[in-house]
């Protein structure tokens, strides 16, 4: 039997993308996301990133990047982005994401919700790792690394969860 995932350690990297400020308030995240790839898709945008793809990762990432106001734990930035060194464009937007230790699972495009839900509250709970997140359910994170989505070639979809090892 495989495992549903593997664990992966990965040095920070440098990504520059299109991105929205969004918040976790009345689901209005999962509202605004799916927008932003609309968007993304019929502006052909994905024009300007995939060039710029020049190192591992190689693929389109979708980044949520929490905690960015002070004031509210909901509020969060989602980027839809590409892992470069190239300089900065001025539409795109930079964010380096830290070295981690990630829990990928591969899923489809139409399974990544329930994927997530899986992982953070089946397979988490009864693994040997901890999420560097919390506050999932409730939608007011405490967060040391952003959730990655990761598009590779082939339909390829991987949920990325940052973790850390159960002392």
């Amino acid at each position: 039997m495989t495992q549903p995932f593997r664990i992966e350690k990965r040095e920070s990297f440098r990504v520059l993308g299109y991105v929205i400020e969004t918040t976790n308030a009345h689901n209005e995240g999962r509202k605004a996301i799916p927008k932003q790839w609309d968007s993304f898709k019929i502006n052909n945008l994905q024009d300007v990133l995939m060039p710029l793809n020049n190192q591992e990762p190689f693929g389109l990432l979708g980044i949520s990047v929490y905690n960015t106001d002070t004031n509210d734990k909901r509020k969060f930035e989602n980027y839809i982005a590409v892992s470069t060194s190239q300089t900065e464009i001025s539409e795109l937007k930079e964010y380096t994401v830290p070295a981690c230790t990630w829990a990928v699972f591969t899923c489809t495009i139409e399974t990544i919700g329930k994927t997530e839900i899986q992982a953070i509250m089946k397979w988490l709970p009864k693994s040997n790792y901890k999420p560097l997140n919390t506050g999932y359910i409730t939608g007011k994170m405490k967060s040391e690394a952003p959730d990655i989505q990761y598009y590779g070639k082939e339909n390829l979809v991987e949920i990325w969860i940052a973790v850390k090892e159960r002392k």
